[in-house]
């Protein structure tokens, strides 16, 4: 039906790894979408750590104009801790940004985040580190899943587009993440049982956490104290991940805290100010077109009737001549959100200034 009326049906969000394979060809509308899907948390995350909106906004610019970088020079993530999982990414080099950026000026920073740089920003020592390699285990997709379902607990339009799938298919998804988190942390006890029959209960117990243990599991366990802390362990993994998971993966967490200001700080639907500056910069060094261009193909040469031509304004690649300007200009990126939010600031506010235009929180 859609065809016979000259509609197109509507198409699926590209996932954040497909909008980072898409700024790597020189695309300026995907970083505008991974902006706009990631704003709120970082901005949120930021003001945890700075003691006002005006240092918060600085290191979200700051951490947005490093990952244009990192991106343009072609460097990859799936090096890094979190592989292909952009948010914790964003969030720890929030923290990172803060500390290294900030750390001879205290009283940027929030009381309670300084106290933690003070004590030398450890990580906390009540767990013993399987749940993160447990994490670290799983599939990237699995990753992205839990994070933006557990941790973040963004809406699940949000998380469909940042993963990709479609709507429908995530909860599910995240059921099957769960299980895997699950599944992972019981082979990493199963590796560390040194008797046969323990290893042999263990497994057959974590095939169904929901029910209860049978008459012969239940006395292994009674006599066993290393199985039975292990059952328990795994048996309420899921209403622990919310409060130790973050925790374990970026060390300092604020909780409710953060999700109460993601929940309240809007998404601008214009670009962020870095870029707008950036496009500009690299109109003004592309070279002129030649007198004589060669008439374009018929089939090309327009846009249907009604539909919005997406922009598709080159950033630079790794090797272009304008590309050696990037690293000076996104050097001063710090000092011109300064001077932009200063001009917004009004005198006491505790919160970051809304934009002009701004959507709801789930945004593109």
């Amino acid at each position: 039906m859609h065809l016979l009326l000259g509609l197109r049906p509507p198409q699926q969000p590209l996932s954040d790894a497909a909008l980072m394979l898409a700024i790597r060809k020189g695309e300026v509308e995907p970083f505008r979408q991974l902006y706009r899907r990631h704003y709120a948390a970082v901005q949120a995350y930021a003001f945890q750590c700075m003691a006002g909106p005006l240092h918060a906004q600085e290191v979200t610019a700051h951490v947005f104009a490093g990952l244009l970088q990192q991106i343009l020079a072609g460097e990859s993530l799936v090096e890094r801790r979190h592989p292909g999982c952009l948010r914790p990414h964003l969030l720890g080099n929030v923290r990172t940004t803060a500390i290294t950026s900030w750390h001879r000026e205290p009283e940027t920073l929030t009381p309670d985040f300084r106290d933690w740089v003070a004590a030398g920003s450890r990580w906390p020592w009540g767990e013993d580190g399987q749940l993160a390699l447990a994490f670290e285990r799983l599939p990237v997709s699995a990753q992205r899943l839990l994070w933006h379902s557990v941790v973040d607990r963004d809406a699940p339009a949000l998380t469909a587009r940042v993963t990709g799938l479609a709507p429908h298919a995530v909860p599910d998804a995240c059921d099957q993440a769960r299980s895997a988190l699950r599944q992972a942390r019981t082979d990493l006890y199963l590796e560390r049982l040194e008797r046969q029959d323990c290893r042999e209960v263990i497994r057959r117990l974590t095939l169904r956490t929901e029910s209860p243990p049978e008459e012969e599991f239940g006395a292994h366990l009674r006599a066993c104290p290393a199985c039975m802390s292990v059952y328990k362990d795994v048996t309420r993994l899921d209403r622990q991940l919310e409060a130790q998971l973050p925790v374990r993966l970026l060390g300092w967490w604020t909780g409710e805290r953060y999700l109460r200001a993601k929940a309240a700080i809007p998404v601008p639907l214009n670009e962020p100010a870095f870029l707008a500056r950036l496009v500009e910069r690299l109109r003004a060094d592309a070279p002129a077109e030649p007198a004589h261009r060669p008439p374009a193909p018929a089939n090309t040469a327009s846009t249907a009737p009604g539909r919005h031509r997406r922009d598709r304004r080159p950033l630079p690649s790794r090797h272009s001549g304008a590309a050696v300007a990037v690293g000076g200009f996104l050097a001063g990126v710090g000092v011109g959100m300064l001077l932009l939010t200063s001009c917004q600031e009004q005198p006491g506010q505790q919160r970051p200034p809304a934009p002009a235009g701004v959507t709801s929180v789930d945004g593109p």
